[in-house]
C-alpha cells in the first residue's frame, strides 16, 4: 500500500522544456518577420558602391527615388512635375527635420542624375546638415 501512494504523489516540479521551446519557436520567427514588415513595398535597385559607411547614423527620413521618376517618403508619393507637389515635399522634409537628422536618398541605378540633385537642393533648402546617398556594396572588378 505504501508503494503506491508514493508512485502517485503530487508532483511538486513544473516542468517548463516544452514551454521554453515554445518561445524560443516564437522569438525565431518574429526575427525572421519582423524585416518584412518593415520593408518598404516601393521596388528599386540600388547602384553598387565599393565603400560603405561604417559608423550609425540617426535615419529620421529616407526619400526613394524610382526609375520613372517617383518619389516616396514613407508611404507618400510625389512628383516633381507639379509646383504642389514640390511644395508638400519641401514642407514635409522642414517638419521632419532636426538638428541631428539624417537624410538618406535611394535612388534608382536608372534613374536620372537630375531627380536625386532635385532631392538633395530640397534638403539644403531645408537645411539638412547630413545627405546621404545609398547604394548596395559591390564586388571590385
Amino acid at each position: 500500500m505504501d508503494r503506491n501512494k508514493r508512485g502517485r504523489g503530487i508532483v511538486s516540479e513544473i516542468n517548463i522544456t516544452p514551454f521554453t521551446d515554445v518561445v524560443l519557436v516564437l522569438l525565431i520567427i518574429f526575427m525572421v518577420i519582423t524585416p518584412l514588415i518593415f520593408e518598404n513595398n516601393v521596388k528599386i535597385t540600388l547602384p553598387s558602391a565599393r565603400t560603405r559607411e561604417t559608423r550609425e547614423q540617426p535615419v529620421k527620413i529616407v526619400v526613394q527615388v524610382t526609375e520613372a521618376g517617383d518619389y516616396y517618403v514613407d508611404s507618400n508619393k510625389f512628383s516633381f512635375t507639379n509646383r504642389a507637389d514640390m511644395a508638400r515635399f519641401a514642407s514635409l522634409l522642414a517638419s521632419r527635420r532636426t538638428p541631428e537628422s539624417t537624410l538618406i536618398v535611394r535612388g534608382d541605378k536608372n534613374c536620372k542624375y537630375d531627380l536625386i540633385m532635385q532631392v538633395v537642393d530640397l534638403a539644403r533648402t531645408a537645411n539638412f546638415k547630413r545627405v546621404l546617398l545609398a547604394g548596395e556594396q559591390g564586388r571590385k572588378k
